[in-house]
Formats: structure tokens, C-alpha cells, sequence
């Protein structure tokens, strides 16, 4: 079954030519609700019903309008309320119910003078000449031609990756500070700074160097009294005797108390009255006794009197304040690093070089003890007024890095780069306030001209573009040529199809 869905500019003499065309043999005519222009008379039907009869065609109607659905039906044709009835009818029957009024109209006859028509006869179609089919092959395979050639130009697409060749460097960069720079200075290898400042303590000591002597114990022995009166004489221990020779008598007390008899003697415990060796006398050295007791009695010391000794012990020098002093300051100046390296780094990126420290004074020098005085060890505590140069880490790696594009190989490009800073310079080198070492470490990368390389490839075989473009460019690596689909064994001639990635590695700044 075909089905023939009647439009709105649609009438019964086009829907007849179209069923004239239709070679099956059951028809349904749809004629949807909105088509309103004309089939409202019976001959609307019967035009088309005349048709399909004429070819022995089955030909039903699906009309949901029921006003054109009873017009339908007067004509004697088989009418449904829509497609769907019609093909469960056809389903279930095999075949349209036949047309009930087969009586219809006939064609009106021709007068007897007009001529009877004659059908067209159908045109004999005529082979064509053998030169024209040859031709029309040519063409043919002209035009296969110019599309495959198009395919192979615009379709195929490649994507080489090249990886230039690279090479380190490094040198050492010296950088100087100047507080009275406003701006960097590359010329001159010059950056500027801020001088920040604060007080700071540490204490110190030291074992004194420093050497002096030590009076320890009193002498002590025994003297010989004589009773030079003729009764008992009664010695206190008070009693002093002395030596009477040299320009310093040297002084001893009886330690004990005893009585002499009647013009006879007695020996006496005695201690000297003074510290140290001093106190240390030969024998017969004591002479005199002090007091109203020298009246009556004498004295002598038979044995020498000793016991009293000097020791060496560490004192105070000037030179044990110095190493205090420097000690201290060390460690201020440690202490003074780390609080202004702090407050330099409040500002992000800036840094404080150790050797930018300097002692602007010192409010405080306390010591434990003085010179010359008697100490295993001598402290200091120590407050200084320390400031130092504050410089930007930016300022140091933007002189580096002009170094560097200074010292590049020709034909290079500078991909990376990383920095170290070392060591004040001792001796007088640069222009500023002081000077320090940077070791910058550069990456060079070989330039490589993604359309140059382009032009070395297009149109080549893919083995062939790899060993040119090997050949031709600084490569690290053997290039990669990707060609898409897999099977095309060529680059693209186009060099749009063509895409070149150059990947270049570097340090981490």
C-alpha cells in the first residue's frame, strides 16, 4: 500500500496525475483537517476514483473530517477516519473494500467534427554514439581524480614534535649594594637597599689569662723564752715577738700561754701575725719581745719558723676584656642577623646580607670583674645598636639573569634559570657600600623555527622528514612525526594540515 497525503494546494485533477505515477496497487488518499479548498463536491472524488479505476488500482480514503468523509461516501468510495483504520483494515482483510457505486459518469463524448485525440507516443530513446561515452568516461574519471587528489591534499594531517638541543652554563656574578640607588643599575652590576636597625644583647665569657700570686697560711713554730728573774714568770699567749733585722720586722703571737721558772726557759708555741712566705724566718731570727714582758724575759727561735706559702692564681687582663668584648659581639651580631632577617622579610622578597651588619654603638658593656682582680672567668653582658642593608631578592636575580643573556651562545635562547647567592667579597671590588658572589646557573635552548621546519617536511615521506629534520635542526632528541590517518605515508603537502609543537625544557627559577 501506498499512502498519498493531499496538500492544500493540492486539487482533484493534480491528485489525479499523481496517481497516474503510482505504480502500487492499493492507495490511501489522506486528506488531513486543515486542507479546506475544495472536495467538498463529489466530482472531487470521483476525478481521482476514475484514475485509479482506470490503472485497476485499489484506492480507499482517510478523511477525519466527517462533513468530507459523507461526501466521500456518496461517490461509493471506501472511507476510514484516519491511516491507522485504514492499514488494521488492510491488515486484517488483504484489501480495501471495493468501490460500491460503479457507475460513474462516463467521459463526455466529442462532437463528430472534432478530431480524436491520439496519445503521445512514448519517445524512442536513442543510444548514445560510442565517442560520448568515452568522453563522459573521462570525465568521470577526472572528476574521481580531482576528488582524490582533494582528499589526499585537505583530509591526511600531521603533527611533528621537536625538542631542541640545550646546554648549561653558570657564572659567578658579582653584585653591590648601594643605599643611594633609587633603581638597579645593570651596567654597573648595581642594586639598591634600606638600612634597618635595632639593639640587641648577648653575654659572654671567658677563662682569664691573666696571672698574679696568692699569700696562703702563716708560718708557725716554736721560740725558746729565758726568765731573767729569780721567781716564776707567767707568759700570755698575747705576747708578740718579733725579728729585729731587715726594714720589715715580721711579727708572731704565742699561741699558747706558758710560765718561764726562775732563771730558767721555756718553749712557746708561736704563728705569724702576717700571711705568705714572708712569715717563713730562719733560726735565731726572733730577738725582741714587745711589751713590758721584754723586761724580763728574752726570746730566740732555735729552729727556723716556716709552714706559709705563695700560689699562683689566674687575675684580669686587658687582653681577657678584648676577647670578651669580640666573643659578645659575635654573638650579638649572630642574634642581630636573625632579628633584621626577620624584619627584612616582612617585605616579601627582600633579604639581609650578613656582611651589611654594622656596630653603630653600644649602650651597654657590663663586666663581672676588673683588670687585675681574681677570677677563674670573666663575663660580659652586651647590648648593641646594630644596622644593616636591606636588599630585594628581585634586584640581585634581575642582575644574575642580565649576566647570564650576557654570556648566551649565539643562536640560543635562555629558558631558565636559578640563582644562589654565596660570600661577601672581601677584597675591594664594585662600586657600592659592599659587594657579594651569586652563582647564576642558566639553561640554554637552541632556537628552532617551527615554519622553517614546516617547509623542510611538507610533502615528504615520513622516514624522509625524520632524517631531514634531524639533520637540519640542533635537536635533543629524534623528532616526532605523527601522521593521521595512520596508513597516509606522507607529511601534508598543506601547510595548514601540519601542526609543529616545540617543546623546550628549563630550570625552575
Amino acid at each position: 500500500m501506498q499512502t498519498i497525503t493531499i496538500q492544500t494546494t493540492d486539487d482533484r485533477y493534480t491528485l489525479r496525475e499523481t496517481l497516474r505515477r503510482v505504480e502500487a496497487k492499493q492507495v490511501l488518499i489522506s486528506l488531513p483537517w486543515d486542507v479546506d479548498r475544495g472536495w467538498s463536491q463529489p466530482l472531487d472524488y470521483e476525478v481521482p476514483l476514475r484514475a485509479a479505476l482506470e490503472r485497476g488500482q485499489q484506492v480507499a480514503f482517510a478523511i477525519p473530517d466527517p462533513a468530507h468523509r459523507a461526501v466521500a461516501r456518496k461517490v461509493g468510495v471506501p472511507v476510514f477516519r484516519s491511516e491507522a483504520d485504514a492499514q488494521a483494515y488492510l491488515g486484517r482483510e488483504g484489501s480495501f473494500p471495493p468501490v460500491k457505486n460503479t457507475a460513474l459518469p462516463e467521459q463526455p463524448k466529442l462532437p463528430w467534427w472534432a478530431p480524436v485525440p491520439q496519445r503521445p507516443k512514448p519517445a524512442v530513446q536513442k543510444r548514445p554514439p560510442l565517442w560520448l561515452l568515452a568522453i563522459e568516461a573521462i570525465l568521470l574519471l577526472a572528476v574521481v581524480g580531482v576528488v582524490g587528489i582533494a582528499f589526499l591534499v585537505s583530509v591526511p594531517s600531521a603533527t611533528i614534535v621537536l625538542t631542541p638541543e640545550t646546554l648549561s652554563y653558570s657564572r659567578i656574578v658579582t653584585v653591590s649594594v648601594s643605599p643611594d640607588l633609587a633603581a638597579v643599575d645593570l651596567e654597573r652590576s648595581l642594586i639598591p637597599s634600606s638600612r634597618i636597625g635595632d639593639e640587641f644583647d648577648g653575654y659572654a665569657e671567658v677563662i682569664t689569662s691573666g696571672r698574679g700570686y696568692d699569700l696562703t697560711g702563716r708560718a708557725t713554730g716554736q721560740v725558746l723564752l729565758t726568765n731573767l728573774l729569780g721567781q716564776d714568770y707567767p707568759v700570755p699567749s698575747s705576747t708578740v715577738v718579733r725579728t729585729s733585722a731587715g726594714s720589715y720586722p715580721v711579727r708572731y703571737q704565742l699561741t699558747q700561754a706558758v710560765t718561764v721558772p726562775a732563771f730558767g726557759q721555756a718553749y712557746a708555741p708561736v704563728e705569724a701575725l702576717v700571711e705568705g712566705p714572708r712569715g717563713n724566718i730562719d733560726a735565731y731570727q726572733i730577738n725582741l719581745v714587745e711589751g713590758v714582758a721584754g723586761f724580763a724575759i728574752r726570746v730566740t727561735n732555735p729552729e727556723p719558723i716556716a709552714g706559709a706559702q705563695s700560689t699562683t692564681v689566674r687575675t684580669v687582663s686587658e687582653g681577657d676584656r678584648d676577647r670578651a668584648w669580640d666573643l659578645a659581639a659575635q654573638q650579638v651580631m649572630a642574634t642581630a642577623y636573625n632579628g633584621l632577617q626577620e624584619m627584612a622579610a616582612e617585605e616579601p622578597g627582600r633579604f639581609l646580607p650578613r656582611q651589611s651588619l654594622v656596630i653603630q654603638a653600644a649602650p651597654r658593656a657590663a663586666y663581672t670583674h676588673l683588670v687585675g682582680e681574681q677570677t677563674d672567668v670573666l663575663g660580659l653582658s652586651l647590648r648593641l645598636l646594630v644596622t644593616g642593608e636591606a636588599v630585594d631578592a628581585r634586584d640581585v636575580q634581575e642582575v644574575a639573569y642580565h649576566q647570564l643573556l650576557m654570556q648566551l651562545p649565539e643562536d640560543y635562547t635562555l629558558t631558565g634559570a636559578q640563582y644562589s647567592i654565596g660570600e661577601a667579597a672581601e677584597e675591594d671590588v664594585g662600586y657600592g657600600q659592599f659587594t657579594f658572589y651569586v652563582t647564576a646557573e642558566g639553561l640554554a635552548t637552541a632556537k628552532v623555527d617551527a615554519e622553517a621546519a614546516k617547509e623542510i617536511v611538507l610533502g615528504e615521506r615520513v622516514e624522509d622528514a625524520v632524517a631531514a629534520l634531524a639533520s637540519a635542526l640542533p635537536l635533543a632528541a629524534p623528532p616526532e612525526v605523527t601522521v593521521s590517518p595512520s596508513w597516509f605515508p606522507y607529511v601534508p603537502r598543506l601547510p595548514v594540515r601540519t601542526e609543529v609543537e616545540v617543546r623546550a625544557a628549563g630550570l625552575a627559577p
